[in-house]
């Protein structure tokens, strides 16, 4: 659909990023309300409890619905939104462009897998920040909040459990996540300021922070800036949601290959890198980037020509 014809579709960047914001906190109580209330009603229970039963193992099914069907509307409804009221067929504004090149797929999985290795070495970093005791303490029970909501959600037995898992927590979020923060947000800040590299680092420190996570911040902070990266430098938000993918999908399947060791679970899920390695991974990221760039700038000149 495309929507030029009216003065309603000619919003301005800050009026499209005044509408995301108030839509994302609409699509959030929508999404907290809508999946808490389907998952009650299927589980029979209050709806008041619902919150602490689904941290239990035996519901890891309901709380991967919950999470993906929360993530569906929360980041959805804004995503649709900007896109709508902007000029421009609804699929171009999400930034759905078709991949140009090959090599582009290839560079984005050598860019995760690097990216991967850069993650393991900033939680170490993060390890060595001084805290005080009072703030360490905050941190921690967040940490250990979003550890149990983790390992409750990736309970797997079978194949069956896998793909599920897969599906709920690797792909569904890696779709909407990758249209909020960056076929959405970044896309719009990068328009109403013209400063597109500014608009990807606050893009991803909101990625970050929006997780909840203190000791994985600077990890998820960074992985926003590749993420961010990638799209202004491709112009389509398939390759996003691929680096996404395989990020979240890698660490599902390395959960599910230790199902049956509890230790061995947590320290898949703490498990960080030597810092040397997190500078040996920049130094693959940035060639990596070049390459990228480089592609794909003269596959869109062949597309010009």
């Amino acid at each position: 659909m495309e929507n030029t014809s009216r003065g309603l579709f000619k919003m301005t960047p800050a009026m499209r990023l005044a509408l995301f914001l108030g839509a994302t906190g609409i699509g959030m109580i929508l999404g907290a309300l809508i999946s808490f209330s389907l998952v009650a009603a299927m589980l029979h229970v209050g709806i008041n409890d619902i919150q602490k039963i689904i941290l239990e193992p035996e519901y890891a099914s309901a709380a991967q619905f919950a999470n993906a069907l929360a993530s569906i509307i929360a980041f959805g409804l804004p995503s649709v939104a900007v896109a709508f009221f902007a000029n421009g067929t609804l699929a171009k504004n999400m930034g759905f462009s078709k991949i140009n090149s090959y090599q582009q797929i290839g560079l984005v999985i050598a860019l995760a897998l690097a990216g991967l290795v850069l993650s393991g070495a900033l939680g170490s970093l993060t390890e060595k920040i001084p805290l005080t005791s009072s703030f360490k303490n905050w941190a921690e029970g967040l940490e250990a909040q979003y550890r149990k909501a983790l390992v409750s959600m990736t309970q797997m037995h079978s194949i069956v459990d896998l793909l599920y898992a897969l599906l709920a927590v690797a792909i569904v979020p890696a779709i909407v996540e990758e249209l909020y923060f960056r076929g959405a947000l970044q896309k719009t800040l990068t328009e109403w300021t013209g400063k597109p590299y500014v608009s990807i680092l606050i893009t991803a420190l909101f990625f970050s922070a929006i997780h909840f996570s203190f000791y994985g911040f600077l990890s998820r902070m960074a992985l926003g800036i590749l993420l961010g990266l990638i799209f202004e430098y491709t112009k389509t938000i398939w390759l996003s949601i691929l680096m996404h993918f395989i990020n979240n999908g890698i660490a599902i399947v390395a959960l599910y290959s230790v199902r049956n060791n509890p230790a061995r679970v947590e320290k898949v899920i703490d498990e960080n890198l030597p810092i040397y390695w997190g500078l040996i991974a920049c130094v693959g990221i940035y060639i990596l980037f070049i390459k990228l760039k480089k592609i794909s700038e003269d596959a869109g000149l062949e597309k010009s020509i």
